[in-house]
Protein backbone atom coordinates (compact mmCIF):
# COMPACT_ATOMS: atom_id res chain seq x y z
CA UNK A 1 0.00 0.00 0.00
CA UNK A 2 1.41 3.45 -1.12
CA UNK A 3 0.76 6.44 0.68
CA UNK A 4 -1.44 7.85 -2.06
CA UNK A 5 -3.88 4.79 -1.85
CA UNK A 6 -4.16 6.11 2.04
CA UNK A 7 -4.89 9.51 1.42
CA UNK A 8 -8.85 9.13 0.80
CA UNK A 9 -9.60 8.06 4.88
CA UNK A 10 -10.88 10.24 7.26
CA UNK A 11 -9.97 9.43 10.68
CA UNK A 12 -11.87 10.98 13.85
CA UNK A 13 -9.68 11.81 17.40
CA UNK A 14 -10.07 9.09 19.51
CA UNK A 15 -11.70 11.82 21.73
CA UNK A 16 -14.45 11.58 20.25
CA UNK A 17 -14.83 8.10 21.90
CA UNK A 18 -14.03 9.45 24.80
CA UNK A 19 -17.27 11.91 25.06
CA UNK A 20 -18.84 10.32 27.82
CA UNK A 21 -16.10 10.21 29.89
CA UNK A 22 -16.72 12.59 32.75
CA UNK A 23 -20.16 11.29 33.98
CA UNK A 24 -19.16 7.97 35.77
CA UNK A 25 -18.67 6.60 39.13
CA UNK A 26 -15.24 6.41 40.23
CA UNK A 27 -13.75 2.88 40.72
CA UNK A 28 -10.26 1.75 42.48
CA UNK A 29 -7.54 1.18 40.26
CA UNK A 30 -6.60 -2.63 39.23
CA UNK A 31 -2.89 -1.87 39.76
CA UNK A 32 -1.77 -3.08 35.61
CA UNK A 33 1.41 -1.26 34.37
CA UNK A 34 1.04 -1.06 30.67
CA UNK A 35 -0.06 -2.16 27.56
CA UNK A 36 -3.13 -4.07 27.64
CA UNK A 37 -6.04 -4.37 29.82
CA UNK A 38 -5.87 -8.03 29.86
CA UNK A 39 -2.93 -9.85 28.90
CA UNK A 40 -0.04 -11.25 29.48
CA UNK A 41 3.53 -9.77 28.08
CA UNK A 42 5.89 -10.46 30.41
CA UNK A 43 8.07 -11.86 27.82
CA UNK A 44 8.24 -8.51 26.38
CA UNK A 45 10.81 -5.85 27.81
CA UNK A 46 7.70 -3.66 29.70
CA UNK A 47 3.99 -4.96 30.76
CA UNK A 48 2.82 -1.87 29.61
CA UNK A 49 -0.33 -2.18 27.94
CA UNK A 50 -3.25 -0.80 30.00
CA UNK A 51 -3.97 -4.24 31.56
CA UNK A 52 -1.45 -5.47 28.83
CA UNK A 53 -1.82 -9.40 28.70
CA UNK A 54 -1.04 -11.08 31.66
CA UNK A 55 -2.44 -14.56 30.68
CA UNK A 56 -6.15 -14.00 29.31
CA UNK A 57 -7.00 -11.21 30.86
CA UNK A 58 -7.37 -9.66 33.88
CA UNK A 59 -5.33 -6.45 34.40
CA UNK A 60 -7.00 -3.27 32.64
CA UNK A 61 -6.31 0.18 32.72
CA UNK A 62 -9.15 2.61 34.15
CA UNK A 63 -10.35 5.10 31.99
CA UNK A 64 -13.05 8.10 32.99
CA UNK A 65 -13.52 11.27 35.17
CA UNK A 66 -16.12 11.30 37.79
CA UNK A 67 -16.38 14.83 38.52
CA UNK A 68 -15.83 18.06 37.11
CA UNK A 69 -13.79 21.13 39.12
CA UNK A 70 -14.44 24.13 39.79
CA UNK A 71 -12.36 27.14 38.10
CA UNK A 72 -11.70 30.56 38.88
CA UNK A 73 -12.34 33.47 37.35
CA UNK A 74 -9.34 32.60 34.77
CA UNK A 75 -10.77 29.49 34.26
CA UNK A 76 -7.61 27.56 36.02
CA UNK A 77 -8.75 24.45 37.90
CA UNK A 78 -8.75 24.64 41.65
CA UNK A 79 -8.92 22.32 44.42
CA UNK A 80 -11.54 21.86 47.00
CA UNK A 81 -9.14 23.59 49.38
CA UNK A 82 -9.01 26.81 46.81
CA UNK A 83 -5.90 26.20 45.82
CA UNK A 84 -5.15 26.28 42.02
CA UNK A 85 -4.04 23.36 40.17
CA UNK A 86 -1.10 23.24 38.30
CA UNK A 87 -1.12 23.01 34.76
CA UNK A 88 0.52 20.72 32.55
CA UNK A 89 4.20 20.70 32.02
CA UNK A 90 4.30 23.83 34.73
CA UNK A 91 6.77 21.68 37.07
CA UNK A 92 10.17 22.88 36.35
CA UNK A 93 12.31 20.34 35.09
CA UNK A 94 16.23 21.32 34.72
CA UNK A 95 17.40 17.84 33.49
CA UNK A 96 14.70 17.51 30.92
CA UNK A 97 16.01 21.01 29.53
CA UNK A 98 19.10 20.31 29.32
CA UNK A 99 18.70 16.68 27.54
CA UNK A 100 16.39 18.46 25.03
CA UNK A 101 19.48 20.90 24.31
CA UNK A 102 21.89 18.08 23.91
CA UNK A 103 19.63 15.85 21.60
CA UNK A 104 19.02 19.34 19.18
CA UNK A 105 22.86 18.61 18.05
CA UNK A 106 21.90 15.18 17.31
CA UNK A 107 19.16 15.48 15.16
CA UNK A 108 20.53 18.67 13.62
CA UNK A 109 23.97 16.94 13.04
CA UNK A 110 21.98 13.72 11.19
CA UNK A 111 19.75 15.89 9.51
CA UNK A 112 22.84 17.67 7.72
CA UNK A 113 23.42 14.82 5.45
CA UNK A 114 27.39 14.58 6.69
CA UNK A 115 26.68 14.54 10.37
CA UNK A 116 30.32 14.73 12.65
CA UNK A 117 30.73 11.60 14.74
CA UNK A 118 32.92 13.98 17.52
CA UNK A 119 29.87 16.94 17.51
CA UNK A 120 27.37 13.91 18.71
CA UNK A 121 29.70 12.03 21.00
CA UNK A 122 30.35 16.10 22.49
CA UNK A 123 26.65 16.34 23.07
CA UNK A 124 26.31 12.88 24.72
CA UNK A 125 29.27 11.68 26.58
CA UNK A 126 29.24 13.70 30.46
CA UNK A 127 26.14 15.64 29.12
CA UNK A 128 22.62 15.74 30.89
CA UNK A 129 21.17 13.53 27.81
CA UNK A 130 23.53 10.72 28.98
CA UNK A 131 22.40 11.52 32.70
CA UNK A 132 18.71 11.23 31.41
CA UNK A 133 19.68 8.08 29.94
CA UNK A 134 21.35 6.61 32.63
CA UNK A 135 18.50 7.66 34.76
CA UNK A 136 15.64 6.46 32.97
CA UNK A 137 17.62 2.95 32.29
CA UNK A 138 17.73 2.43 36.08
CA UNK A 139 13.83 3.36 36.55
CA UNK A 140 12.65 1.49 33.56
CA UNK A 141 14.71 -1.39 34.60
CA UNK A 142 16.80 -1.25 31.47
CA UNK A 143 19.89 -3.09 33.05
CA UNK A 144 21.41 -6.07 32.45
CA UNK A 145 24.51 -8.06 34.01
CA UNK A 146 25.37 -4.82 36.14
CA UNK A 147 24.99 -2.32 32.46
CA UNK A 148 22.42 0.30 31.76
CA UNK A 149 20.90 -1.40 28.31
CA UNK A 150 21.04 1.71 26.64
CA UNK A 151 23.42 3.64 27.22
CA UNK A 152 26.07 1.41 26.60
CA UNK A 153 24.34 1.11 23.50
CA UNK A 154 24.91 4.92 22.39
CA UNK A 155 28.86 4.61 23.84
CA UNK A 156 28.94 1.36 21.16
CA UNK A 157 27.20 3.21 17.99
CA UNK A 158 29.31 6.64 19.40
CA UNK A 159 32.73 4.25 18.71
CA UNK A 160 31.48 2.80 15.40
CA UNK A 161 30.66 6.34 13.89
CA UNK A 162 29.38 5.27 10.74
CA UNK A 163 26.35 7.06 9.59
CA UNK A 164 23.76 4.55 10.30
CA UNK A 165 25.86 4.07 13.76
CA UNK A 166 25.18 8.08 14.54
CA UNK A 167 21.41 7.72 13.40
CA UNK A 168 21.18 4.76 15.80
CA UNK A 169 22.23 7.28 18.32
CA UNK A 170 19.35 9.52 18.16
CA UNK A 171 16.86 6.68 17.79
CA UNK A 172 18.43 5.00 21.44
CA UNK A 173 17.56 8.38 22.64
CA UNK A 174 14.04 8.24 21.64
CA UNK A 175 13.45 4.62 22.78
CA UNK A 176 14.90 5.16 26.25
CA UNK A 177 12.04 8.16 26.29
CA UNK A 178 9.56 6.24 25.04
CA UNK A 179 9.98 3.55 27.38
CA UNK A 180 10.77 6.08 29.94
CA UNK A 181 6.73 8.11 29.18
CA UNK A 182 5.37 4.58 29.55
CA UNK A 183 6.47 3.83 32.70
CA UNK A 184 5.95 7.29 34.21
CA UNK A 185 2.24 6.82 32.72
CA UNK A 186 1.27 3.58 34.16
CA UNK A 187 2.66 3.62 37.00
CA UNK A 188 1.00 7.21 38.12
CA UNK A 189 -2.45 5.19 36.51
CA UNK A 190 -1.63 2.43 38.60
CA UNK A 191 -1.15 4.68 42.19
CA UNK A 192 -3.22 3.49 44.93
CA UNK A 193 -5.27 6.18 47.17
CA UNK A 194 -3.09 6.86 50.16
CA UNK A 195 -3.38 9.70 52.48
CA UNK A 196 1.01 9.84 52.13
CA UNK A 197 0.35 10.53 48.54
CA UNK A 198 2.01 13.92 47.55
CA UNK A 199 0.20 15.37 44.41
CA UNK A 200 3.04 17.47 43.71
CA UNK A 201 5.03 14.65 43.55
CA UNK A 202 2.61 13.15 40.90
CA UNK A 203 2.08 16.22 38.39
CA UNK A 204 6.10 16.78 38.21
CA UNK A 205 6.05 13.18 37.11
CA UNK A 206 3.45 13.34 34.97
CA UNK A 207 5.13 16.12 33.72
CA UNK A 208 8.24 14.69 33.18
CA UNK A 209 6.38 12.37 30.91
CA UNK A 210 5.17 15.36 28.89
CA UNK A 211 8.59 17.36 28.63
CA UNK A 212 10.35 14.49 26.86
CA UNK A 213 7.12 14.19 24.61
CA UNK A 214 6.34 17.55 24.04
CA UNK A 215 9.93 18.56 23.43
CA UNK A 216 11.12 15.60 21.69
CA UNK A 217 8.82 12.91 20.06
CA UNK A 218 5.95 15.90 19.07
CA UNK A 219 8.16 16.75 15.67
CA UNK A 220 7.66 12.82 14.91
CA UNK A 221 3.82 13.02 15.81
CA UNK A 222 3.36 15.66 13.57
CA UNK A 223 5.36 13.35 10.83
CA UNK A 224 3.18 10.62 11.45
CA UNK A 225 0.17 12.75 11.00
CA UNK A 226 1.29 14.00 7.59
CA UNK A 227 2.20 10.70 6.25
CA UNK A 228 -0.68 10.44 3.36
CA UNK A 229 -3.46 9.54 5.74
CA UNK A 230 -5.93 12.46 6.08
CA UNK A 231 -7.69 12.93 9.56
CA UNK A 232 -4.88 11.23 11.57
CA UNK A 233 -4.69 12.90 14.80
CA UNK A 234 -1.90 11.35 16.55
CA UNK A 235 -0.42 14.73 17.79
CA UNK A 236 -3.62 15.75 18.83
CA UNK A 237 -4.53 12.48 20.54
CA UNK A 238 -1.48 12.47 22.79
CA UNK A 239 -1.64 16.11 23.67
CA UNK A 240 -5.42 15.35 24.90
CA UNK A 241 -3.95 12.32 26.73
CA UNK A 242 -1.53 14.17 28.74
CA UNK A 243 -4.01 17.00 29.35
CA UNK A 244 -6.77 14.10 31.18
CA UNK A 245 -4.34 12.50 33.04
CA UNK A 246 -2.87 15.64 34.50
CA UNK A 247 -6.50 16.49 35.22
CA UNK A 248 -7.21 13.28 36.92
CA UNK A 249 -4.27 13.27 39.25
CA UNK A 250 -5.98 14.95 42.05
CA UNK A 251 -9.66 13.12 42.38
CA UNK A 252 -11.90 12.65 45.03
CA UNK A 253 -9.20 12.89 47.27
CA UNK A 254 -6.07 15.23 46.38
CA UNK A 255 -4.19 12.11 47.41
CA UNK A 256 -6.34 10.06 45.26
CA UNK A 257 -5.92 9.97 41.46
CA UNK A 258 -9.25 9.86 39.30
CA UNK A 259 -9.04 6.27 37.84
CA UNK A 260 -10.93 6.36 35.09
CA UNK A 261 -9.29 9.62 33.57
CA UNK A 262 -5.92 8.70 34.32
CA UNK A 263 -6.45 5.30 33.31
CA UNK A 264 -8.28 6.21 30.21
CA UNK A 265 -4.93 9.01 29.44
CA UNK A 266 -2.25 6.55 30.04
CA UNK A 267 -3.81 4.14 27.33
CA UNK A 268 -4.39 7.00 25.24
CA UNK A 269 -0.55 8.25 25.64
CA UNK A 270 0.85 4.72 25.36
CA UNK A 271 -1.32 3.43 22.51
CA UNK A 272 -1.19 6.60 20.39
CA UNK A 273 2.72 6.24 20.74
CA UNK A 274 2.67 2.77 19.07
CA UNK A 275 0.52 4.86 16.18
CA UNK A 276 3.31 7.23 15.69
CA UNK A 277 5.91 4.46 15.63
CA UNK A 278 4.11 2.24 13.22
CA UNK A 279 3.38 5.11 10.73
CA UNK A 280 7.03 5.86 10.71
CA UNK A 281 8.12 2.87 9.87
CA UNK A 282 6.06 2.64 7.15
CA UNK A 283 6.70 5.84 5.98
CA UNK A 284 10.40 5.50 5.60
CA UNK A 285 10.52 2.14 5.02
CA UNK A 286 8.32 3.61 1.87
CA UNK A 287 10.99 6.35 1.22
CA UNK A 288 13.76 4.38 1.18
CA UNK A 289 12.55 1.88 -1.45
CA UNK A 290 11.55 4.58 -3.58
CA UNK A 291 14.57 6.32 -3.01
CA UNK A 292 17.30 3.81 -2.51
CA UNK A 293 17.82 5.65 1.02
CA UNK A 294 19.56 3.54 3.43
CA UNK A 295 19.51 6.08 5.82
CA UNK A 296 15.80 6.32 5.70
CA UNK A 297 15.46 2.92 5.91
CA UNK A 298 17.62 3.11 9.39
CA UNK A 299 15.72 5.77 10.45
CA UNK A 300 12.60 2.97 10.16
CA UNK A 301 14.55 0.42 12.20
CA UNK A 302 14.95 3.23 14.96
CA UNK A 303 11.26 3.74 14.73
CA UNK A 304 10.81 0.07 14.79
CA UNK A 305 12.34 -0.43 18.39
CA UNK A 306 9.50 1.86 20.03
CA UNK A 307 7.45 -1.10 18.58
CA UNK A 308 8.99 -4.07 18.46
CA UNK A 309 8.36 -5.68 22.00
CA UNK A 310 4.37 -5.04 20.53
CA UNK A 311 5.27 -8.19 18.41
CA UNK A 312 5.95 -10.00 20.69
CA UNK A 313 3.93 -13.05 21.47
CA UNK A 314 1.49 -12.07 18.82
CA UNK A 315 3.92 -12.25 15.33
CA UNK A 316 7.18 -13.47 17.34
CA UNK A 317 8.27 -14.59 13.90
CA UNK A 318 7.91 -10.99 12.12
CA UNK A 319 10.38 -9.48 14.25
CA UNK A 320 13.42 -10.59 12.58
CA UNK A 321 11.55 -10.34 9.32
CA UNK A 322 11.19 -6.88 9.80
CA UNK A 323 14.51 -5.93 11.22
CA UNK A 324 16.48 -8.08 8.55
CA UNK A 325 14.17 -6.30 5.96
CA UNK A 326 15.04 -2.71 7.13
CA UNK A 327 19.05 -3.69 7.03
CA UNK A 328 18.51 -5.54 3.77
CA UNK A 329 19.15 -3.10 0.18
CA UNK A 330 16.45 -1.35 -0.53
CA UNK A 331 15.67 -2.87 -3.59
CA UNK A 332 15.13 -6.12 -2.28
CA UNK A 333 12.26 -5.40 0.22
CA UNK A 334 8.82 -6.69 -0.05
CA UNK A 335 7.16 -3.65 1.11
CA UNK A 336 3.75 -5.09 1.52
CA UNK A 337 5.13 -8.18 3.10
CA UNK A 338 6.58 -6.02 5.94
CA UNK A 339 3.66 -3.78 6.72
CA UNK A 340 1.63 -7.10 6.73
CA UNK A 341 4.16 -8.37 9.41
CA UNK A 342 3.29 -5.29 11.61
CA UNK A 343 -0.06 -5.13 10.93
CA UNK A 344 -0.98 -8.86 12.13
CA UNK A 345 0.61 -8.06 15.65
CA UNK A 346 -1.95 -4.80 15.99
CA UNK A 347 -4.94 -7.15 14.26
CA UNK A 348 -4.27 -9.24 16.93
CA UNK A 349 -3.59 -6.94 19.69
CA UNK A 350 -7.19 -5.02 18.94
CA UNK A 351 -9.20 -7.84 18.86
CA UNK A 352 -8.89 -8.51 22.43
CA UNK A 353 -10.97 -5.73 23.14
CA UNK A 354 -13.96 -5.98 21.02
CA UNK A 355 -15.74 -7.97 23.34
CA UNK A 356 -13.31 -7.98 26.50
CA UNK A 357 -15.91 -6.47 28.91
CA UNK A 358 -18.70 -8.62 27.87
CA UNK A 359 -19.89 -10.56 30.60
CA UNK A 360 -19.36 -14.21 29.26
CA UNK A 361 -15.19 -13.10 29.15
CA UNK A 362 -14.09 -11.04 31.61
CA UNK A 363 -16.94 -9.71 33.08
CA UNK A 364 -16.14 -5.89 32.93
CA UNK A 365 -18.77 -3.73 32.16
CA UNK A 366 -19.62 -1.22 34.12
CA UNK A 367 -15.78 -1.23 35.23
CA UNK A 368 -13.05 1.25 35.02
CA UNK A 369 -10.71 -2.36 34.12
CA UNK A 370 -13.58 -2.60 30.92
CA UNK A 371 -13.30 0.80 30.20
CA UNK A 372 -9.98 0.92 29.89
CA UNK A 373 -10.09 -2.10 27.71
CA UNK A 374 -12.84 -0.67 25.29
CA UNK A 375 -10.50 2.45 24.94
CA UNK A 376 -7.53 0.75 24.72
CA UNK A 377 -8.90 -1.21 21.57
CA UNK A 378 -10.19 2.00 20.00
CA UNK A 379 -6.55 2.95 20.29
CA UNK A 380 -4.55 0.02 18.93
CA UNK A 381 -7.65 -0.25 16.22
CA UNK A 382 -6.14 2.98 13.93
CA UNK A 383 -2.99 1.46 13.33
CA UNK A 384 -4.76 -0.89 11.08
CA UNK A 385 -7.69 1.07 10.05
CA UNK A 386 -6.02 2.37 7.17
CA UNK A 387 -5.27 -1.38 5.65
CA UNK A 388 -8.81 -2.20 6.65
CA UNK A 389 -10.18 -0.35 4.28
CA UNK A 390 -7.69 -0.84 1.38
CA UNK A 391 -8.16 -4.54 2.26
CA UNK A 392 -11.95 -5.26 3.55
CA UNK A 393 -14.69 -4.82 0.64
CA UNK A 394 -18.04 -2.87 2.28
CA UNK A 395 -15.53 -1.74 5.44
CA UNK A 396 -17.26 2.06 6.08
CA UNK A 397 -14.22 3.60 8.62
CA UNK A 398 -17.00 5.96 10.02
CA UNK A 399 -19.55 3.83 10.65
CA UNK A 400 -16.59 1.79 12.14
CA UNK A 401 -15.29 3.98 14.46
CA UNK A 402 -18.89 5.16 15.64
CA UNK A 403 -19.11 0.99 16.16
CA UNK A 404 -15.75 1.73 18.92
CA UNK A 405 -17.55 5.19 20.46
CA UNK A 406 -20.86 3.08 20.77
CA UNK A 407 -18.76 -0.04 22.46
CA UNK A 408 -16.91 2.39 24.59
CA UNK A 409 -20.28 4.20 25.85
CA UNK A 410 -21.51 1.03 26.94
CA UNK A 411 -19.36 -0.23 28.83
CA UNK A 412 -19.03 2.91 30.48
CA UNK A 413 -22.88 2.37 31.24
CA UNK A 414 -22.98 -0.89 32.10
CA UNK A 415 -25.22 -1.52 28.56
CA UNK A 416 -25.12 -4.63 28.05
CA UNK A 417 -27.22 -5.15 25.28
CA UNK A 418 -26.00 -2.30 23.34
CA UNK A 419 -22.29 -3.31 23.78
CA UNK A 420 -23.39 -6.90 22.81
CA UNK A 421 -24.28 -5.87 19.59
CA UNK A 422 -21.48 -3.31 19.33
CA UNK A 423 -19.06 -5.79 20.25
CA UNK A 424 -20.43 -8.28 17.62
CA UNK A 425 -19.77 -6.36 14.61
CA UNK A 426 -16.11 -4.88 16.15
CA UNK A 427 -14.89 -8.33 16.12
CA UNK A 428 -16.47 -9.26 12.66
CA UNK A 429 -14.55 -6.56 10.94
CA UNK A 430 -11.65 -7.32 13.27
CA UNK A 431 -12.01 -11.23 12.27
CA UNK A 432 -11.82 -10.45 8.12
CA UNK A 433 -9.13 -8.26 8.69
CA UNK A 434 -7.24 -11.28 10.21
CA UNK A 435 -8.19 -13.73 7.20
CA UNK A 436 -7.13 -10.38 4.84
CA UNK A 437 -4.07 -11.26 6.47
CA UNK A 438 -3.74 -14.85 6.21
CA UNK A 439 -3.83 -15.32 9.74
CA UNK A 440 -5.21 -19.29 10.52
CA UNK A 441 -7.55 -18.35 13.36
CA UNK A 442 -9.60 -15.55 14.56
CA UNK A 443 -7.49 -14.73 17.84
CA UNK A 444 -5.99 -11.87 20.21
CA UNK A 445 -3.81 -14.59 21.99
CA UNK A 446 -2.15 -16.71 19.22
CA UNK A 447 1.27 -16.36 18.28
CA UNK A 448 2.48 -16.65 14.85
CA UNK A 449 5.09 -19.48 14.19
Amino acid sequence: MTSKSLAPLQLTPLMLALAGLFALPACSDDGATDDEVGEDETASEEEDETTDETTDGETTEDGETTETTETTDEGEESTDTGEEKPGLGDTPNVLCEGALFNLETIVAENASGDADGEAIAMAYEGTALQEFVQWAGAVTGRVEDGVLIDDAAIIAALDAGGPEDLIDVQWQVYLVMHKFIRHEVGDIAALVPDPANDPALTYARWDDAWCYYDGALRSYAQAADAYGLTGDSIEADLDAGFELGHDGIEGEQPWAIDEWSVGAAKQQVEKTSFALAHRLVVQWTEMGIMNDDELALRNAYGAFQLIEDRMDTKNTPGIAIVEGALEAPPASINFEGLVRELNIAFVKRTRKYTDYALPDVAGLMGTAAGYAGAVEGATYSKLVEPFMIDALDGFDHEAYRETWAAWIQAVADDDVATGETASAELTDWNCQYQAALGIAECTSSIDEE
